[in-house]
């Protein structure tokens, strides 16, 4: 039973790892540049375009903005049933080796999906949702507004892991913390408020 555990605990692991770098990859070559598929087929070009272009328009002059009704989100918003369907071939090629690893690996995609979802959406189009305050999301919507101030770099949006292995990952200028500050993104004291913001005020 403790070895069956073990196995979970690990197939979860490497689950994790491999959808942070398939999140890195698909995000940094497939919706940024213009590739050898987008040049050859249309869904792949509106791919590029809605993101890199009509997504990334929009929100780089402004992080966030006003919620919008159920259904005109789409943008912001990544498709289950594709990534379930994208996840089966791996998942196959695990199944060979390990049942349980393949499940797990289906779970974490589509998991991976349901939380990009709910938190782009957050960082885009607040509703102050119950986890809008915890850290984790905060330091992950820092880091995906970088994203949006340097696109080249912070492609992931759930599972960072791959920005830092890869070399992709930015840091913050004197301006972005103040950008950030203001967002609501950087807890802080209420001392260590006025420290930054004072620090900050006549700085770029």
């Amino acid at each position: 039973m403790m070895h069956f555990a073990i196995e979970l605990l690990a197939w979860l692991a490497i689950s994790a790892v491999i959808m942070s770098f398939a999140e890195h990859q698909i995000h940094r070559h497939l919706m940024h540049n213009s590739n050898f598929l987008s040049r050859r087929f249309q869904p792949f070009k509106q791919t590029v375009e809605s993101h890199a272009v009509l997504h990334h328009g929009h929100y780089r002059a402004i992080f966030s903005d006003e919620p919008v009704p159920p259904g005109q989100d789409r943008g912001l918003r990544l498709s289950l049933k594709e990534g379930f369907l994208e996840a089966l071939p791996v998942a196959c090629l695990i199944a060979t080796i390990s049942l349980p690893g393949a499940i797990i690996l289906v779970m974490v995609v589509c998991l991976h999906h349901f939380f990009w979802n709910i938190i782009h959406v957050e960082m885009h189009k607040p509703e102050q949702r119950f986890f809008s305050s915890w850290p984790l999301y905060k330091w992950l919507a820092r880091h995906h507004y970088l994203h949006h101030r340097y696109p080249n770099s912070n492609f992931n949006v759930v599972l960072p892991l791959a920005d830092y292995v890869l070399g992709t990952n930015s840091r913050a200028s004197k301006a972005d913390l103040k950008a950030m500050y203001q967002l609501g993104f950087l807890s802080l004291r209420p001392a260590q408020s006025r420290l930054l913001l004072e620090t900050l005020s006549d700085r770029p």
